[in-house]
């Protein structure tokens, strides 16, 4: 099992190879890749995406510091957006081709929000292919919507366990596995928790975005500074006797400290995940 995060983070230091080397002298064993926006949409886009993979590649693997997984650019689709959806989807199987050449396990494509279970396996079919030669499996992960006036999150696709248990049914288990996003799951006004989908999921679980919530916002935090109880999160994990990563997504941590303090922060946050790779693991 090994301990990750996002870099999107860390993208103040401007310099993905810099930061692949802090994480790994903070304490992380792995890194995410992110290709969502700033520098790893950068990489979707060029022209010579695969050589700049490669490159990345080489240096981590110079360094003892795979890449676990990645996370594509979103939206993946927009429903009744065509123009948005055709320009996209090349994005997406490039980020799963940079996937492959970065040695990640999986790459995290977000499903359409607003997509039913059989429209967003329609839209993943596509994939298999590049994926299979890729030599990545595709998770898909439970999202969120917000209603104009609504107090709270409102559904969208696998937002609650049945819903993205449906995902899953319709999906090729060889090629496609369930990310639980822990903070997601536990937003107010979705009728799920992130303990009982995990348990609803069950070996379908093959990795996970840890991060904390209010339980009414997405806010991204670490885990330990809002309101989840992660005793409840770590049992359902260790019931389901989850073999994945422990892989962070709290970029609100350090969305405002200073570049000086991103190796602190990162060593704490290593520390954090670390708890959990040892409390899931434990006898």
């Amino acid at each position: 099992m090994l301990v990750s995060t996002e870099i999107q983070s860390y993208r103040a230091l401007r310099d993905d190879k810099a930061i692949i080397k802090m994480l790994k002298e903070a304490g992380f064993t792995a890194y995410d890749f992110s290709m969502c926006t700033d520098l790893g949409a950068e990489m979707v886009d060029a022209d010579d995406y695969l050589a700049r993979a490669k490159d990345l590649r080489e240096y981590a693997d110079s360094i003892g510091m795979p890449c676990n997984q990645t996370h594509a650019p979103f939206s993946s689709a927009i429903k009744g957006n065509e123009e948005y959806n055709k320009a996209m989807y090349p994005r997406l199987l490039r980020a799963i081709e940079i996937s492959g050449v970065l040695g990640a396990k999986i790459c995290v494509v977000h499903p359409c929000n607003d997509y039913t279970p059989e429209e967003n396996a329609a839209m993943y079919e596509g994939m298999k292919e590049t994926a299979k030669k890729a030599g990545v499996k595709i998770a898909t992960e439970n999202m969120w919507n917000w209603a104009k006036g609504s107090p709270t999150a409102t559904p969208a696709a696998c937002s609650d366990h049945i819903n993205f248990k449906r995902h899953m049914d319709l999906l090729d288990r060889d090629i496609f596995v369930a990310c639980v996003d822990i903070g997601h799951a536990e937003m107010a006004g979705l009728n799920t928790s992130a303990a009982e989908m995990i348990e609803t999921l069950g070996d379908d679980v093959q990795c996970i975005h840890l991060h904390d919530v209010d339980k009414l916002h997405d806010n991204h935090h670490l885990p330990f500074v809002c309101d989840i109880d992660y005793q409840k999160v770590i049992a359902a994990l260790r019931k389901i006797s989850y073999k994945g990563d422990i892989t962070l997504e709290s970029n609100t941590f350090t969305k405002k400290l200073p570049v000086a303090l991103l190796p602190a922060a990162a060593r704490y946050a290593a520390a954090v995940a670390t708890y959990f790779k040892t409390e899931i693991e434990k006898e």
